[in-house]
């Protein structure tokens, strides 16, 4: 038995309806890699060996009795691996506006509360004979960088690993309902012992973002008001989503970086605004004012992690799609980040983690209904999601398959439909477009969108690089 911490159950708190909570992993597998090429059945067979590699493919949650404490995950008896694993064949020609289709439909449905939250569709029929293991993953599970050390655990370092053996697995009946209720019991001191630190922690948090709007600084979006201009991104979800993703050049990527003297995240930030901005003028509604960005941030690095969970909090950032000029659009998005990183570290111990450790499940998930009845009216998540996380820089093998793409993205809500993501990924920047299908009629729109903006500012790197950085 684990207890969820206040991010995990928050996750489940904000599903229901058209709010799905569950993130999106995808990679690419190439099978020219084994001499023997594709096999679904010793796909199958993998999955079976390897379940037991990442322990949370078998837990299912359950609630505490009388909503006294954060619900409790649990090893699943019933845990039947093809209840998770699906097969199904991208429609022809399999390239990948026919694949994110397909991810569109499997995307967009809830996971089965009463099994563990996620599954896997195996997608077969991609061109050049790919195949693809789409998988939904409820973000009650883990962080980004918490799924990275999932995934390091699942895919071997070499195609030349031995073969895993499963061991022996025989899970615990589920707890009764007095277990369960003593369990809450017994946590409950410890839970009360965090209330003095958190206010303590919120009531200094008020008065930094006091002291920041007393003395009219504008480096960070407020936190307790309506600071996103409105805009057609925030709405209420339907059911349906759109989906869009795309491979580009890292070296690309870290010589604008470096020739710039910016990191990788301000060129990520600075191209969504680009893209943002196009799509915009595109609808016949330019942005006049910076939009705002909810960003996640980590809070407990990986090697200090016990277990897989959501160790990250987000903060705000000024998104500068208001700026034309891509030089000084990224100027803008560099000052930005830096004082939202700032930001951070002064609050971080009142961060929306700590809060929510210590509210009830009621008032939580009443939050939400009410969120999802105005459509997002609490401005929660402001205009637009952004993630950047950093993958492996080596390759990974399903066996002997090698892994030729990884893709992810997070969760899109009432009031913020619009989630853009990076994986990096060997020598790739790989780049997630997720949108709610009214809010966003294509999504390959902003992903070309990007695509300019990182044209224009890797011409702009070039036209100011000295003929030795060129050489590099």
């Amino acid at each position: 038995m684990r207890r969820l911490n206040g991010v995990d159950a928050l996750m489940l708190y904000l599903d229901g309806g058209s709010a799905y909570n569950h993130t999106l992993k995808i990679s690419v597998l190439d099978p020219s890699t084994d001499p023997d090429g594709w096999s679904w059945p010793k796909a199958r067979q993998m999955f079976e060996e390897r379940a037991h590699l990442l322990p949370v493919f078998r837990l299912r949650y359950l609630p505490t009795p009388l909503s006294l404490h954060h619900p409790i995950w649990v090893e699943d008896p019933e845990f039947d691996l093809d209840a998770h694993v699906r097969r199904v064949v991208c429609p022809a020609p399999g390239g990948m506006a026919e694949f994110c289709a397909l991810v569109e439909q499997i995307y967009a449905h809830p996971l089965d509360r009463d099994r563990p939250l996620w599954q896997t569709w195996v997608v077969e029929g991609l061109d050049g004979g790919r195949v693809a293991l789409v998988t939904l993953l409820h973000h009650a599970y883990s962080d980004g960088v918490g799924v990275l050390d999932m995934l390091a655990a699942f895919y071997n370092d070499t195609p030349d690993e031995a073969p895993v053996v499963a061991p022996p697995w025989e899970p615990p009946p589920l707890p009764s309902t007095r277990q369960r209720l003593g369990w809450a019991l017994r946590d409950l001191p410890s839970r009360l012992g965090k209330i003095a630190p958190t206010v303590r922690a919120v009531r200094d948090r008020v008065r930094i973002e006091r002291e920041f709007a007393k003395d009219g600084d504008r480096r960070v979006p407020p936190t307790f008001d309506r600071s996103a201009p409105p805009g057609p991104f925030q709405r209420g979800l339907s059911r349906s989503r759109r989906f869009s993703c795309e491979s580009f050049p890292l070296a690309e990527v870290r010589e604008v970086s470096k020739t710039l003297g910016v990191t990788i995240n301000d060129v990520f930030l600075a191209c969504v605004a680009g893209a943002v901005r196009r799509y915009l003028e595109r609808c016949g509604s330019p942005p006049t004012d910076a939009m705002v960005a909810t960003m996640p941030l980590a809070v407990t690095p990986a090697a200090e992690r016990a277990h897989p969970g959501n160790y990250s909090s987000v903060d705000y950032v000024w998104l500068r799609a208001d700026i034309a000029d891509p030089l000084e659009r990224l100027h803008a998005t560099h000052l930005a980040a830096e004082a939202t990183k700032q930001h951070f570290a002064q609050t971080k111990d009142a961060d929306v983690g700590a809060v929510v450790e210590l509210l009830p499940e009621r008032l939580i998930s009443g939050l939400a209904r009410a969120n999802a009845r105005t459509k997002g009216r609490f401005d929660t998540f402001k205009n637009v999601v952004v993630s950047n996380v950093p993958g492996p820089r080596e390759p990974r093998y399903l066996g002997r398959w090698r892994v030729d793409q990884w893709f992810s993205t997070g969760q899109i809500s009432h009031g913020a439909t619009l989630n853009m993501t990076v994986w990096s990924y060997c020598d790739q920047f790989n780049l997630c477009v997720m949108a709610d299908a009214v809010a966003v009629r294509n999504t390959w729109e902003l992903l070309g969108g990007f695509r300019a903006s990182h044209e224009e500012l890797l011409a702009a790197a070039r036209a100011q690089a000295t003929p030795k950085e060129m050489a590099t």
